[in-house]
């Protein structure tokens, strides 16, 4: 190919990426284009901030620019590695005309409009006809693989142990902001690429915020303490959250009984995970027992989500996600009752389904705590 700059990669052992590709190709025959960097990570082993993957014919393409065109190279599964020199849809364009190609689709959950409107106005100027797909290869990916499980689970469980080591620096008038800095440097101490997202730890009634954002409030006795994390290593996220008490305070018997009702919520719905089992159907068993117990208006987000390369992926724990949970999915669970002005508490494990239940993948008990 002499207008463009190809390098062909070596097969890579740590996935089974042919596998991976022939689960996209027994849904498609079709000249396909991929532009989700989590999709194409997925596929290829390529994890950079910049890429389009085109698949033709049972081969890969990975389109990239001079970044990450040696580092590609060397870290793809027998990839065809494209260099892209100018535009993406240019080089995309010398590629189709080097294979002769005239039509291909673009695969869902990718592109933003002006992207795609970029992509069709060059390709129709060329007389190549574009279309998108209904395959949605997020789907693929919602079924883990044994290796992928494990990744996963070391990634949780190495973030368990940097939250026990924090542990040691709970004390009154520490911040909000403080203390969620030292887990997010013990988690890169126990190995982590980065954090999944970023860490929510809150104090006493700030920890009404679902997704609250750290400040410099100061612990004082009798706070709750809210803890949402997640270590990221190999391209694979976890997620996690712990709520724990710092003494008796005023409020601890009405957070105290709170605690224990999101506890139940919690281990009902672990005893009901199961595979062809729908997701509405688990998160109802949740939402019905905080309701029953009087706090149903404070619970209101999903009970769960998928995790993996993404740290929300399918499937989902919702009322809105009448789709089967499947053997091999990763979720949380994490019910949780916030209330305003006073105090909140969530408490988040992971599992993944199996045949006939699931397997959590944390190593910490989900027991109420008081420092």
């Amino acid at each position: 190919m002499g207008k463009i700059k190809i390098e062909k990669s070596s097969e890579k052992q740590q996935f089974n990426y042919k596998s991976r590709l022939e689960k996209l190709l027994n849904l498609t025959t079709e000249n396909i284009l991929i532009t989700k960097l989590e999709n194409i990570f997925y596929l290829t082993g390529f994890k950079g901030s910049a890429g389009w993957l085109f698949i033709s014919n049972a081969q890969k393409y990975l389109l990239v620019d001079s970044r990450y065109f040696e580092v590609a190279s060397q870290v793809t599964d027998n990839t065809n590695v494209v260099l892209v020199a100018n535009l993406y849809e240019d080089t995309l364009y010398l590629l189709l005309e080097e294979l002769s190609i005239k039509q291909f689709t673009i695969a869902k959950n990718s592109l933003y409009l002006n992207e795609y409107d970029n992509i069709v106005s060059k390709m129709t100027s060329h007389s190549i006809k574009v279309s998108t797909t209904n395959i949605d290869i997020d789907i693929i990916r919602s079924t883990k693989e044994k290796e992928e499980i494990k990744i996963i689970k070391e990634n949780l469980n190495k973030a368990e142990v940097a939250l026990t080591k924090t542990l040691a620096f709970i004390k009154e008038g520490v911040s909000e902001q403080e203390l969620a800095a030292e887990l997010e440097y013990q988690m890169r101490k126990e190995g982590g690429d980065k954090t999944s997202f970023d860490t929510i730890l809150l104090f006493g009634e700030r920890s009404s915020l679902p997704h609250g954002v750290p400040t410099e409030r100061k612990l004082k006795f009798g706070d709750n303490i809210l803890i949402d994390f997640g270590l990221s290593k190999n391209g694979y996220q976890s997620d996690i959250t712990r709520t724990l008490f710092f003494g008796r305070g005023n409020n601890f018997d009405r957070m105290s009984k709170i605690y224990n009702i999101v506890k139940d919520a919690n281990e009902k719905s672990v005893e009901a995970i199961k595979h062809s089992v729908s997701g509405k159907s688990i998160d109802l068993i949740a939402r019905d027992i905080i309701k029953t117990n009087g706090y149903g208006e404070y619970f209101g987000h999903s009970l769960g989500h998928g995790v993996g390369i993404e740290i929300h992926e399918l499937p989902r724990l919702s009322p809105f996600w009448d789709n089967t949970l499947q053997s091999g999915n990763v979720v949380t669970i994490e019910p949780g009752i916030y209330i305003p002005n006073i105090g909140g508490v969530r408490i988040e494990n992971m599992a993944v389904v199996t045949k006939d239940g699931c397997s959590i993948l944390n190593n910490t008990p989900i027991d109420l705590i008081v420092l």
